[in-house]
């Protein structure tokens, strides 16, 4: 199987920022997500909600997972909550095993995330 390359798009919601990824998340995606983070000075300010789409990512291998969980840990000290939807049952219990729901809630879908941000808000 040929890995897929990543990629990523953001947009911007009151108080947030989803980003969408796709393709294979490995060491190779670091530096696009970590850019793509870093361009948002408003980190732990304007925003304090960090939602991943995860739909589209079909494999993750070790090097992925250390990227979600460096990601997820830089949020988690700017003061920023994150959040993912789109986990298969299968990467949901590894990042349950390494630790990474320490630091990122996993929800069902988009709307269950926006929901929860919605009651956090209040």
């Amino acid at each position: 199987m040929a890995e897929q390359p990543f990629s990523m798009q953001s947009k911007k919601f009151p108080g947030g920022l989803v980003l969408e990824l796709n393709g294979d998340l490995s060491k190779a995606a670091e530096a696009k997500l970590l850019a793509g983070l870093e361009q948002e000075s408003e980190l732990g300010q304007g925003i304090r909600f960090l939602a991943l789409d995860l739909t589209k990512v079909d494999y993750i291998n070790s090097g992925g997972m250390a990227v979600l969980i460096r990601f997820a840990r830089m949020g988690s000290k700017a003061g920023v909550h994150t959040f993912a939807w789109g986990v298969t049952p299968h990467y949901e219990k590894l990042f349950r095993m390494v630790g990474l729901t320490e630091y990122m809630m996993i929800y069902p879908n988009e709307f269950a995330v926006m929901q929860r941000i919605e009651a956090l808000e209040l």
